[in-house]
């Protein structure tokens, strides 16, 4: 454990860039319940590829079906992220699991700032989804790339070498689930624990 000086030290000199990175998340409407929101969503997925690739991972996008609206139209249903990152087979593996749609939100909702704008108020950050769920999912890509950057090696390796369990990330958490169901079971075979962070408040840290 004689990293964690240096890991924490790296954490406190990059608060204000994983602040950024928030706020950049948190600006993406990808509210699965709005129909109207969909390319949204798939703009949210498509940065938390990016976001993957940097550490060093493979990522994918993978379709899921399409969803009925009342009116009769067929949309698409937003995709799943999978990603891997490491391939060591004397590691264990850990299985991050998140989603990055958000439920609806409206400054008269009763909010006392804009939802999708992140706001600092008392040293807490506010914002639609700061902690349900994407900065929880940020919070696994920082602690990822703090170890890179001190050039510290992982314990485990977030993947497994049946080349069929990955990092998931989706975008359909506040709604019926059956096609997700039914991915995880034929695609993904997890064996491990589905990881999920969920702290109350989202403060400036990892």
């Amino acid at each position: 454990m004689a990293h964690l000086e240096r890991l924490f030290k790296y954490v406190d000199e990059h608060q204000d860039e994983y602040v950024q990175r928030l706020a950049d998340w948190v600006a993406v409407q990808s509210v699965s319940a709005w129909p109207e929101k969909r390319g949204e969503i798939k703009k949210m997925m498509e940065m938390a590829c990016k976001d993957i690739e940097k550490l060093g991972g493979t990522v994918g996008m993978v379709d899921i079906g399409k969803q009925t609206l009342p009116s009769g139209e067929e949309i698409p249903l937003p995709p799943v992220v999978l990603g891997r990152l490491g391939s060591d087979p004397g590691k264990k593996t850990l299985c991050i699991y998140g989603h990055l749609d958000v439920q609806p939100a409206h400054i008269n909702d009763g909010w006392d700032t804009e939802p999708f704008t992140l706001v600092e108020k008392d040293g807490k950050l506010y914002g639609r989804g700061s902690t349900d769920d994407k900065g929880p999912v940020l919070a696994w890509l920082n602690c990822v790339e703090a170890y890179q950057k001190i050039q510290q090696e992982q314990e485990v390796k977030l993947s497994h070498s049946n080349k069929k369990n990955h990092n998931v990330f989706r975008c359909r958490h506040q709604k019926k689930r059956t096609n997700i169901v039914a991915f995880v079971k034929v695609n993904i075979k997890i064996a491990f624990v589905l990881m999920r962070l969920s702290p109350e408040v989202v403060t400036r840290t990892v």
